[in-house]
């Protein structure tokens, strides 16, 4: 059944997706539903244009120096994958629980934008990037604020990149509950006699840092300057005097 007052529909391949969501402008794809479910109660329904049986999107391609992964791989599946290790998959173990981690994808992840999610954490430290089926975008320019991105309307995620053979240390603070919730988190990578930080949790985006040989302090101060403050119950002073014992902890293990 088609029709943006609502229904279902599961193309078989990309090319029967994206005619499916050039006739209807108001459908919602549908790959873990882990986020987009929760979010339209009491809301009219869309048509649900489900991916799960494409397999195109559900592939991990190794080429050169990156890793080429579909939107529809699930965290868990990419954690399993022997291109994902250290940091990357320590990353991956604080979203939500095993239940989350078996339905959540990658697609799905990038397109929910959470300023505290993971995923972008990472994908953002590894020199990551969105492919979607017009262009490549880097994760730098990708997230624009919660729940916002660059994606142009009909535009769709097919896949995510990133570069293989780096290594970093990943630290967070979770709220403990039955899905768990980030409050900020920070990775740190060792380059030479200098670090590179990136954080989330502080500013509406996951931001990563250039080298920096000292105190990430003055970094981190200039962040909640450059960028909208990311609200919160919590104070950003809170989250920033956090986010730097973290960074610290981080950089004892990278």
């Amino acid at each position: 059944m088609a029709g943006e007052s609502g229904g279902y529909a599961a193309p078989d391949d990309l090319g029967a997706l994206r005619a499916l969501l050039d006739a209807n402008p108001g459908a919602a794809i549908l790959a873990g539903g882990q986020s987009l479910l929760p979010s339209l109660r009491g809301k009219a329904s869309p048509l649900f244009v489900d991916i799960g049986r494409i397999a195109a999107l559900k592939t991990i391609e190794i080429e050169d120096n990156r890793v080429r992964v579909g939107a529809g791989v699930t965290l868990a599946a990419l954690a399993r994958h022997p291109a994902v290790a250290g940091g990357f998959a320590e990353a991956i173990g604080f979203v939500g629980n095993v239940t989350i981690r078996n339905r959540a994808t990658v697609g799905g992840c990038l397109a929910w934008a959470d300023p505290r999610g993971e995923l972008p954490l990472v994908l953002l430290a590894l020199g990551g990037t969105v492919v979607t089926d017009r262009r490549e975008i880097a994760m730098e320019s990708f997230i624009t604020g919660p729940s916002r991105t660059a994606l142009e309307p009909g535009e769709m995620i097919v896949a995510a990149t990133f570069e293989i053979g780096r290594k970093f240390a990943f630290e967070e603070l979770l709220v403990r509950n039955s899905t768990g919730r980030a409050v900020v988190a920070a990775a740190c990578e060792r380059m030479g006699d200098a670090m590179r930080y990136t954080v989330s949790g502080l500013v509406d985006r996951p931001v990563r840092s250039g080298p920096i040989a000292g105190d990430l302090g003055p970094w981190l101060d200039d962040l909640l300057l450059q960028f909208p403050i990311l609200a919160d119950a919590s104070s950003p002073d809170y989250r920033r005097r956090v986010v730097h014992a973290l960074a610290l902890r981080a950089r004892e293990r990278a």
